[in-house]
C-alpha cells in the first residue's frame, strides 16, 4: 500500500486542501514540513500555511479547562486519533480512566485544589497511554508512558 494512504496527517492535509478547492502538497513535500512542525502547531502542514489553530470540540460536560492540547509524536504513532480524543473528552470529564481507587481520589483532590491530573487509558490494541493535565490548565498532553 502506498505510504501516503497510511499517513493520518497526510489524509487530514488532503482533506483540508480539498475543502479548500486546493491542490495537496505533494507526499514528498508535506513530510519535509512535518520536521519542521511542532508537536502542538500543525499550522504549516495546511495548504496555503495559514495562521489559523485546529480545535477540537468537546461534546461532553468538561470539569476543567484542557488548555493546550498536545500529543507526543510516540502516542500519536501508537493511538489512533479517535481513541486519543474520546479519552480526553473521558478525562474532561473527570473519568481518569484505569488508574487505581487512590489516585482516583487524589485526582478528585486535584481537581478541586487546581493541581496536576492524570489519567490511564488503553486503546484498542492494548496499548496504554496518558493524559497529563497541567495545575495551571494551560496544557494537557498525550503521552505513552515511555515519553515521560
Amino acid at each position: 500500500m502506498n505510504p501516503a494512504q497510511e499517513d493520518p496527517l497526510y489524509r487530514i492535509h488532503q482533506l483540508q486542501a480539498e475543502r479548500l478547492g486546493e491542490v495537496a502538497l505533494p507526499y514528498e513535500e508535506f513530510l519535509s514540513r512535518v520536521v519542521h512542525a511542532y508537536e502542538t502547531d500543525l499550522t504549516g502542514l495546511f495548504v496555503p500555511p495559514t495562521e489559523s489553530k485546529i480545535k477540537i470540540q468537546i461534546t461532553v460536560d468538561t470539569r476543567f479547562n484542557l488548555g493546550r492540547l498536545c500529543v507526543t509524536q510516540n502516542a500519536s504513532g501508537a493511538v489512533p486519533a479517535d481513541e486519543i480524543l474520546k479519552a480526553v473528552e473521558r478525562h474532561a470529564a473527570g473519568d481518569w480512566g484505569l488508574v487505581d481507587q487512590s489516585l482516583w481520589a487524589e485526582n478528585d483532590q486535584a481537581l478541586r485544589a487546581g493541581k496536576r491530573l492524570f489519567s490511564v487509558y488503553e486503546s484498542s490494541a492494548g496499548r496504554r497511554f496518558w493524559i497529563v493535565t497541567e495545575g495551571d490548565r494551560r496544557t494537557t498532553t498525550v503521552m505513552l508512558p515511555e515519553d515521560n
